[in-house]
């Protein structure tokens, strides 16, 4: 016979049914199923929306005549290649990578290194777990009330200075390296909470999934380098430090040049996406009417902002 502990069920595969069993009640996004011209699908999630917070719905909420332009550009089939098609959304890919990746790196790496620190590793690894509540509740009140470039880069600089100051602080304040050490993990969770809106919103819609994809990918790569950093201790103590704490600086600098995605319309296609800064884009009557047509359809569409 199976021991007692064999018949029970694993709690992954517990979560897994539980999220199973809600997939009926999650609604499609509305904006993907104007992307994929079902507007009338688009319309009965909005309208429900609407019902159940107690707003009156106009009887039209998509004008189909205005929409027109909009559906024959998205009936077009899009790849993981148009996320390097342009300049801009080829810039914007790039550092999306890079970002995930240098945040995935402190994020395990400091938390791999938690009982390597000095003390009880049973209240370091609790101090490192605890030290990411505040984190999240942060970073949820950044994005709802502060520029996302900045915010991301300030908590980026928080966490990556802190990580650099650990190295001059004398060997027997032990506490003070511990406490530097939890402020740098409370930076990197908050920017890993703020990176998932902030690439949402840089991508348009017909190609938003592979974008965040994409970008989660890179910081799975970013995850499995973790380790390696955390084996630098080995030869020197401050090593990983130094090195995360350097990457992640450099990175809020990065962020610095990415497009404010904060108070603005989410773009629909790639034409609408907002410009990087620092780089200069041929201004041709194309283009520029593609503008005009993004700026017009945002209008149009800003209305369905949840």
């Amino acid at each position: 016979m199976l021991p007692r502990e064999a018949k029970r069920p694993s709690f992954a595969g517990q979560q897994v049914l539980r999220y199973i069993q809600k997939y009926g009640f999650i609604p499609e996004s509305p904006r993907w199923l104007l992307s994929q011209g079902r507007i009338q699908e688009a319309e009965a999630i909005v309208q429900k929306a609407a019902r159940r917070n107690g707003v009156q719905a106009p009887e039209v909420i998509f004008d189909s005549i205005e929409l027109q332009d909009l559906n024959s550009q998205n009936q077009q089939s899009y790849s993981v290649l148009d996320l390097v098609r342009t300049q801009n959304i080829r810039s914007i890919t790039i550092m999306s990578v890079i970002l995930w990746m240098v945040i995935s790196i402190g994020y395990f790496g400091l938390s791999l290194d938690t009982p390597n620190l000095h003390g009880d590793i049973y209240v370091n690894c609790f101090l490192s777990a605890v030290i990411e509540v505040p984190a999240y509740t942060i970073s949820w009140l950044l994005l709802r009330n502060l520029p996302r470039r900045y915010s991301m880069a300030g908590v980026l600089f928080l966490g990556g200075c802190v990580l650099l100051f650990i190295q001059l602080v004398p060997a027997y304040l032990h506490l003070v390296s511990i406490i530097l050490v939890m402020i740098g993990k409370f930076g990197i969770t908050a920017s890993f909470s703020i990176v998932y809106v902030y690439t949402a919103e840089l991508y348009p819609t017909v190609v938003r999934n592979m974008g965040v994809g994409a970008s989660s990918m890179a910081s799975r790569f970013g995850s499995i380098l973790s380790p390696y950093f955390v084996y630098l201790g080995a030869y020197d103590r401050f090593l990983p430090y130094i090195l995360m704490g350097s990457l992640t600086v450099l990175t809020g600098i990065l962020t610095l040049f990415l497009p404010e995605s904060y108070g603005t319309p989410l773009p629909e296609t790639i034409e609408q996406m907002l410009r990087v800064k620092g780089i200069k884009y041929k201004n041709t009557s194309k283009t520029k009417r593609n503008t005009k047509n993004g700026e017009e359809n945002s209008v149009i569409l800003k209305t369905t902002s949840f």
